[in-house]
């Protein structure tokens, strides 16, 4: 369009079409340096050609082409760093006037060429830039999720180490402070062990709720407009006054119209920064376009106050729904037409044209930053929306592997612990040896506790079966495990002992059962985990306490079943894919997991 400008300015000249073709050559290298992020080495060179061909229009017909180097302008701020580019774009300001002084330019063409040089080199870089960034942010949308999720993990490991970690060291020390003491001291050692694992679960039974409450969601830093936009629109409302005013202090020939001009102008620049609403769009068009036309009958003089006819359109286009704000930006199109025909003098079909897309362009270019400006904000925003999101789905996760890993192991910790101190008096080599066999379960639970903020929590199914098997023989419970397939894949495997763990600390919290049977078997290309107990009291659902089984299954794409069974007890029966076909859905709806990845990302 703005290329159309000068061809149409040329045609009224009578400039025959070398030159025009000619003057066109510094385009091509600046559609190529906006085209894409090129390395320094290019996007200089391509700056070099693109000011070589700017100045080729010299040799055939000096200025007469309305020589305006804005393709230099243009390149210079998109191509180099801002610390340089504005100083530059200075010089080229500075050297478009001295050119139009060597010229012998008319006062009112000398100040002309550099405001005009200033609009469309800031117009090309602003709209250039803008949607870059829009890009950019799109691109880069969930960057800031990754990065608050690692901060947050951080965050909750350093907050768990400081808690169950120290539960956990303190259950390690009363236990090894209680081998070799005498009875009466093993036996205070031994129950404030004990103590302390059932304050420890407690604990993360309130963390891990805590972590999945709603609450854990934190709302979006609010986000404003880029300052760069602002200053942008600022400077080309600013120079479309200048230029007003100028032309008619310097070619109306009777500067009191100053009188009447400076006043509106003073009301109208502010109108068009302040982002109108439509009460204020009717008050800026009132001022505005009559002034111009039909006023240019009482003055011609008046009819300056077109050139902010460009920007109010863009206001409209930005303000006002379609079809109204079309109609609008129609009639005022249809304006500039007539306004350049009547009153006298009458414009040449070229210059009628080229006025029209001056419009356009002001037009184009208001409407263009103000709506990818309101776009940086919304990524901006959706950046610390999807961020805030994230952070949730983190805690959630690390609230439930919290209660699904460690609640087991300190309930196993409390019941053997319990045993020890019954069998202390009775037994004392077996009680030695329960508290020996404590060891490794707090070891165990060390670890587990550091890939539960870290990452991934693995479990083994044959491990767990056998700790299964221990923790409710300690409690009493009459256990029968027969474990007939070959060791599952490893999500295949974590599932199950995740889900074995679950349905044992249910059944140890929430029955009285005195057998239980524990049978893992496969089968057509699954695997199948039946747990069987003659207790009377039922598992709670995915909302208490824990995530519950269904949670478990469905976080791994599996198949579950519980309930009461008809001949009396309870039963689950859970079954998974024996090959994982990778992302499955999370029942809490916060994160897809692999397989049976308990730790989520």
């Amino acid at each position: 369009m703005v290329f159309c400008i000068r061809l149409f300015n040329a045609v009224q000249k009578g400039l025959g079409v070398e030159v025009w073709m000619v003057a066109m050559a510094p385009y091509p290298p600046l559609v190529a340096l906006l085209a894409r992020r090129w390395r320094a080495g290019v996007r200089y060179g391509l700056l070099a050609v693109l000011v070589m061909l700017a100045l080729m229009p010299f040799a055939l017909v000096g200025m007469e082409w309305e020589w305006l180097p804005w393709t230099i302008g243009a390149g210079v701020l998109v191509a180099l760093p801002a610390r340089v580019s504005w100083p530059l774009l200075g010089v080229v300001l500075a050297g478009t006037a001295v050119a139009g002084l060597m010229d012998g330019d008319p006062i009112g063409v000398w100040v002309w060429r550099p405001l005009a040089v200033a609009t469309d080199a800031l117009i090309v870089f602003s709209l250039h830039t803008i949607s870059r960034m829009v890009m950019d942010l799109h691109a880069a949308r969930d960057e800031l999720a990754t990065l608050e999720t690692f901060r947050e993990r951080l965050r909750m490991d350093a907050e768990l180490r400081g808690t169950v970690g120290t539960g956990l060291r303190s259950i390690a020390g009363r236990l090894a402070a209680a081998a070799g003491a005498p009875p009466e001291d093993a036996r205070a050692e031994v129950r404030e062990a004990t103590e302390t694992a059932r304050r420890t679960l407690a604990e993360v039974r309130s963390m891990a709720s805590g972590y999945r409450a709603a609450g854990g969601r934190r709302a979006a830093p609010p986000v404003r407009s880029p300052r760069f936009v602002r200053v942008i629109l600022v400077v080309v409302v600013l120079i479309q006054a200048v230029r007003a005013v100028v032309n008619v202090f310097l070619l109306a020939g009777d500067p009191r119209w100053l009188f009447l001009l400076v006043p509106l102008l003073a009301v109208a620049v502010p109108l068009l920064l302040s982002r109108p609403g439509r009460g204020r769009l009717i008050v800026l068009g009132l001022l505005v376009v009559p002034v111009a036309w039909p006023g240019s009958y009482v003055a011609n003089v008046l009819g300056v106050v077109e050139g902010l006819w460009g920007l109010f359109v863009g206001a409209v286009l930005v303000r006002v729904r379609p079809p109204r704000s079309w109609a609008i930006a129609a009639a005022v199109l249809a304006l500039v037409a007539v306004l350049s025909v009547t009153p006298p003098p009458v414009s040449p079909p070229a210059g009628v044209v080229a006025e029209l897309l001056s419009t356009m362009i002001l037009a184009w270019l208001f409407y263009s930053l103000s709506r990818l400006a309101d776009l940086v904000v919304l990524l901006e925003r959706t950046r610390h929306e999807l961020a805030a999101a994230a952070v949730a789905a983190e805690r959630v996760r690390i609230g439930r592997d919290l209660h699904d890993v460690l609640g087991f192991s300190l309930s196993a910790v409390a019941l053997r612990g319990e045993l020890a101190l019954r069998l202390l008096d009775r037994d004392p080599v077996r009680a030695a040896t329960e508290l020996a066999a404590l060891v490794p379960v707090l070891e165990k639970a060390e670890a587990e506790l550091g890939s539960i903020a870290g990452g991934r929590v693995r479990l083994e199914l044959s491990r767990e079966v056998g700790a299964a098997v221990e923790v409710l023989e300690a409690a009493g419970v009459t256990v029968q495990a027969e474990v007939a397939a070959g060791p599952p894949p490893e999500e295949t495997g974590t599932a199950l002992a995740a889900v074995l763990r679950e349905g044992v600390t249910n059944v140890l919290r929430h029955s009285r059962a005195r057998t239980c049977s524990i049978t893992v078997t496969g089968a057509d290309g699954a695997v199948r985990l039946r747990i069987v107990d003659d207790g009377a009291g039922a598992p709670p659902g995915p909302g208490a306490g824990g995530v519950g089984l269904e949670s478990l299954a469905a976080r791994a794409a599996g198949r579950l079943s519980a309930g009461p069974r008809p001949e009396g007890g309870f039963e689950v029966v859970a079954e998974f894919p024996s090959e994982p076909a990778g992302l499955g859905g999370d029942a809490d709806g916060v994160d897809p997991v692999a397989g049976a990845e308990l730790a989520g990302r």
